[in-house]
């Protein structure tokens, strides 16, 4: 079978976890007998925006479609024509069986599902996060600092009033508006005109929420178009469903996992060595990762309490909570800044750990770094929310509330001082699921949709 995976962008640039996951993915099926290849895009500066290239990756075919960020109107995150018919070449000249979504934004969103199937290609697509409901890149938290229950469009504005939007489209005149004497009736909104119209009340945002409004609209073509639609957890399942989505199109498989080369790493002592504990953030340092929480809960121990803290990650991505972490750690002995690491060394940079932290905000999916620590026998304290509170209730480790840093502080220190109490959390540690059986789940799920037409 030839399956072509569809994703916002790819490695080895961009590493994140739908990223990793489909790089792992790929190797599975191809070690399974499939073509493979990645429809993604990438920001060349120097060359024409959507136009295509190709390269490989680790074996696999990459057609990556040049996306430089240039658009005049919001609604080009989730309906992209022009890039749709890139793909559209891809798709002829590549010809596959069944197209695997893995993101759509800057890949053509909503018209790129429908080229795919106007072509008449089954369309199965992961979740890996709540992008379908919220545009402020599917995280369901917001810039105040807040994990939304719900994403409405009044509400979404205030995440996406910084992006370009064609004030003319979704001017006053045409959602609702009286047009002023004389004007034609898709003139743009004067600056000091009052406004009037749909959602009128939110002043300049109107003209976002208009558009998020009609973003609601088009994304229910999605639930249409994708055969079936898997979802790593039932948190994240059931957060879809009472948005609406059908249940009978959602099937729950938690992420697979490739096998470690050493598989030692499951042969971890019982009870860690002489020295402090070593605890650690590996992941992107932003607000709705919530590693401030785990910075000032380490700066909150007492003197000479034996832990030493790292964080590992880009610290330029996020400036502001780049600066606060610098600013901490200077006055915080026990926790160091490590920056980021190549992916080859992943097993080194997790194997130094005794401890991984994962403090998100946002209601995460199913974090892929929870499971890595899982492989190489390291138990996880993570936020008690979303689909973190889920894995971490099967064992291998332990919750507190979100952003409550004296609980996590409290959690450290206790695992500082009682080593048992890590060995216990250790000996919970579930199995990981095999990336195997991801690969049988989507060549069942590829028939199944092929025999229904």
């Amino acid at each position: 079978m030839r399956i072509l995976h569809l994703i916002h962008d790819y490695l080895p640039r961009h590493a994140a976890g739908s990223e990793i996951y489909t790089a792992h993915l790929a190797a599975a099926q191809r070690a399974a007998g499939h073509e493979v290849a990645v429809f993604t895009c990438e920001e060349h500066r120097a060359a024409p925006q959507w136009s295509l290239r190709e390269r490989e990756h680790e074996g696999v075919r990459i057609f990556e479609a040049v996306y430089n960020r240039i658009y005049h109107d919001l609604v080009a995150h989730w309906d992209d024509p022009r890039m749709a018919e890139v793909l559209a070449r891809v798709l002829d000249q590549w010809r596959p069986d069944l197209v695997h979504v893995q993101g759509l934004q800057f890949v053509g969103g909503v018209s790129a599902l429908r080229a795919v199937a106007g072509r008449g290609v089954p369309l199965v697509m992961t979740l890996h996060e709540y992008w379908l409901l919220c545009p402020r890149a599917g995280l369901m938290y917001d810039l105040t600092g807040r994990a939304c229950e719900t994403a409405t469009p009044a509400d979404c504005a205030r995440c996406v009033d910084i992006y370009p939007i064609d004030r003319q489209r979704w001017s006053d005149a045409r959602h609702g508006g009286e047009a002023t004497s004389g004007a034609q009736p898709d003139a743009a909104d004067a600056a000091d005109k009052p406004a009037s119209g749909r959602f009128a009340e939110l002043g300049n945002r109107r003209w976002f929420a208009r558009a998020l409004g009609q973003r609601e609209v088009d994304l229910e073509a999605v639930r249409h178009l994708v055969g079936r639609f898997i979802a790593p957890s039932r948190f994240l399942l059931e957060r879809f469903v009472a948005a609406g989505w059908p249940r009978e199109k959602f099937v729950h498989a938690d992420y697979g996992f490739p096998a470690l080369d050493a598989p030692a790493w499951r042969a971890r002592a019982v009870l860690r060595g002489a020295g402090p504990l070593r605890a650690g953030f590996v992941g992107t340092p932003s607000d709705y990762k919530g590693v401030e929480v785990f910075a000032r809960a380490v700066a909150r121990l007492p003197a000479g309490t034996p832990l030493r803290a790292t964080i590992h990650g880009h610290l330029e991505w996020f400036p502001e909570v780049g600066g606060r972490l610098r600013e901490l750690a200077a006055r915080t002995p026990a926790l160091v800044l490590a920056g980021p690491f190549e992916t080859a060394r992943r097993d080194e940079v997790l194997g130094a750990l005794d401890l991984l932290v994962v403090p998100s905000l946002w209601w995460e999916n199913s974090p892929l770094t929870i499971h890595e620590a899982w492989q190489r026998g390291i138990p996880v304290l993570a936020s008690e929310r979303g689909g973190m509170a889920e894995l971490l209730a099967q064992g291998g480790g332990a919750t507190f509330p979100p952003g409550d840093e004296s609980a996590l502080a409290a959690l450290l220190a206790r695992a500082a001082a009682e080593p048992t109490l890590l060995a216990s959390w250790r000996a919970g540690i579930p199995a990981v699921r095999p990336i195997e059986s991801d690969v049988e789940l989507v060549d069942t799920l590829a028939r199944e949709l092929r025999a229904a037409g």
